[in-house]
């Protein structure tokens, strides 16, 4: 089997996500996706990784992960982050994933080694349908999220800040038994998160109190501080905010910096969680060394794809830490996490954005997986088990690119 064509598919309306469907002379193909700075993420790929795959056996996933980062494709040398290679690298390798998988009729669970659970419970990112679909903006860009029967309403980011605790609330009646909020992050941006005033730090607690007030300890908060904070305002957050027994703090400050990370661990009560922003086999191995994470955090879409969340497996059991993907992007990302999370005994938890699985998820892939009573489940189907769906294949904001051999 060989690599004829590359793929891109981008859509305007959802211009944060990125898709890459690799076309084999066999008729098999496979399905990748990332997130965010897509003009240059597609200009990457038709530009190094298409020259690279077109004319070799895509089933070489080592050599091609190893290849489009260090050797033959592209000597890439930096930091491993979110980095516009990253994030392309990881669109190919997911395909790769997907089509070997279908090429040996097998789901990529199965390829991974098969099941270590049924199912995995999940927790809700309290977003709402347009965060952060359009890309250059964090924006919301429709007012609701409605679910397939038309009868709940799932403004969960307008929920966290102005009545948490009725979000709680629907949270436990749908069986989910964790959130993740960001009360804090409004506050970080008048001084560049240098300092935060006593009247922000209340308004910020009492969305977390409100919480606490109406549903007790029903429900694990998890909180998100997107590495807004510099240490001494983020300490000063988390001092007050551990009253609540909170779940974990998630990238309290920017990650890059392990001697502070590591301090912030050291002087508060919540473990850390981190870091979607960084986290490659590398950072996790400089991180664990200086005991500065206790969850990790990883997005597949920017870190490296399937073959990376591999190595950082090996580190999560040799270090007897929990893995928790991250995803508040897009739904093959999301996927390929719960195939991640099931094959893997170390991870713990599954990101899911219930606003994105019950609305617009549906218009751009074929199938999701069955979530019920705070639980996913795995996959049918062989490959990751999702194509994309026709409604976004054969709209008129959706923008087709295709690099074969004829072009290079």
């Amino acid at each position: 089997m060989k690599i004829t064509s590359i793929e891109t598919i981008h859509n305007k309306e959802y211009s944060n996500l990125i898709w890459v469907k690799i076309h084999t002379d066999e008729g098999l193909t496979g399905l990748g996706e990332t997130f965010r700075n897509p003009e240059a993420i597609i200009s990457y790929i038709h530009e190094t990784c298409a020259p690279y795959l077109i004319g070799r056996d895509p089933l070489r996933i080592n050599e091609h992960a190893d290849n489009l980062i260090n050797w033959t494709a592209n000597r890439y040398i930096g930091y491993p982050t979110r980095s516009v290679e990253y994030r392309g690298n990881s669109a190919v390798d997911i395909a790769l994933w997907d089509l070997k998988a279908k090429a040996s009729n097998l789901s990529v669970v199965d390829m991974l080694g098969g099941l270590s659970r049924d199912s995995i419970p999940v927790y809700n990112t309290c977003a709402a349908d347009g965060y952060n679909w359009k890309a250059n903006s964090l924006s919301r860009t429709s007012s609701k999220s409605v679910n397939n029967n038309n009868d709940k309403l799932y403004d969960d980011l307008e929920l966290q800040a102005l009545n948490p605790g009725e979000l709680a609330q629907s949270l436990i009646e749908e069986g989910i038994s964790a959130m993740k909020i960001w009360p804090f992050d409004e506050f970080a941006f008048p001084t560049k998160g240098q300092s935060i005033t006593f009247d922000d730090l209340k308004k910020g607690l009492s969305r977390i109190e409100k919480i606490r007030k109406t549903v007790g300890s029903k429900i694990d908060i998890m909180l998100e501080y997107h590495s807004l904070w510099q240490l001494a305002p983020a300490l000063k957050i988390a001092r007050q905010v551990d009253h609540f027994d909170v779940f974990w703090h998630e990238d309290p400050i920017n990650m890059a910096y392990l001697k502070d990370l590591s301090e912030f661990r050291d002087k508060t009560l919540a473990p850390i969680a981190g870091s979607e922003a960084l986290g490659t086999s590398l950072w996790y191995r400089d991180a664990l060394a200086q005991n500065a994470i206790d969850y990790m955090h990883y997005d597949l879409g920017w870190i490296g794809g399937i073959s990376e969340a591999i190595k950082i497996s090996g580190l999560a059991h040799a270090n007897n830490r929990m893995m928790c993907p991250h995803d508040c992007t897009g739904p093959v990302v999301w996927i390929a996490n719960l195939h991640i999370s099931l094959a893997f005994p170390t991870a713990m938890i599954l990101e899911s954005v219930r606003a994105y699985y019950n609305g617009f998820y549906k218009k751009l892939v074929t199938h999701l997986p069955k979530i019920e009573n705070g639980f996913a489940f795995p996959m049918d189907g062989i490959g990751l088990g999702v194509e994309l769906n026709d409604v976004l294949l054969n709209s008129e904001d959706t923008f087709f690119k295709r690099t074969t051999s004829n072009d290079l």
